[in-house]
């Protein structure tokens, strides 16, 4: 039997209600999630700049895969800091209410591309609903098989107040914070080096952003 937490968080995302609160709701109806929704988008495209900046030629990132792109928050960024951009989601619902609704139903296990198929890969909020070691794994081996390069992505880190307070209450959600050197021994089992970090408020939130790399082959 497969293992069922992808399934699961599938599921849990294929709402019509809940996907149309992601596009209308989720990062416009308070100021915290005003405030997170910049942050975010400011780090990601820092973090495309920085890319760019590696490239031989200096151009941008030809072609990066967001995955999963839930409802489109990234897109109007990536298109300004990419050539080509490509959307996936596992919830069809999220790909629905994705402007345009040209997106892909994928999952960031078995993602349906060529090994090296695109420049780079942006993989928001998704790592942290996986508890255990393989689950992260066979999505961080998807991601380095797919890109050619660079894979932007977020997890949760153990060490700060908001997880050490969840810990204390019991309250997790279906979101797993791991160690620093849990999150390093795995991207580097995925043949990953860390080139950028990026917390959203360091020793407050769980949340992390990192610009990997890919290990180029001797």
């Amino acid at each position: 039997m497969g293992d069922p937490r992808p399934n699961e968080l599938r599921q849990e995302y294929e709402s019509e209600l809940r996907a149309a609160h992601y596009r209308n709701n989720r990062w416009t109806l308070s100021p915290r999630a005003r405030r997170t929704d910049a942050r975010e988008q400011a780090i990601v495209e820092s973090f495309l700049q920085h890319a760019a900046a590696q490239m031989p030629t200096g151009q941008p990132i030809t072609q990066i895969l967001d995955l999963p792109c839930g409802t489109g928050r990234f897109r109007t960024m990536l298109e300004r800091n990419c050539q080509e951009v490509w959307s996936g989601d596992a919830a069809h619902e999220m790909l629905m209410q994705a402007p345009p609704t040209t997106g892909v139903q994928m999952s960031a296990h078995a993602i349906p591309l060529k090994e090296n198929a695109v420049s780079a890969i942006l993989c928001s909020r998704l790592l942290h609903h996986f508890e255990h070691a393989a689950q992260r794994n066979a999505v961080l081996q998807e991601l380095a098989r797919v890109s050619q390069r660079w894979i932007i992505l977020s997890y949760f880190d153990a060490a700060n107040f908001q997880a050490w307070r969840n810990r204390i209450r019991g309250k997790f959600r279906g979101r797993f914070p791991i160690t620093l050197r849990t999150f390093q021994s795995e991207i580097c089992a995925a043949g990953l080096v860390e080139h950028k970090r990026v917390y959203i408020a360091r020793g407050l939130s769980e949340q992390v952003w990192v610009l990997l790399e890919k290990k180029q082959s001797e």
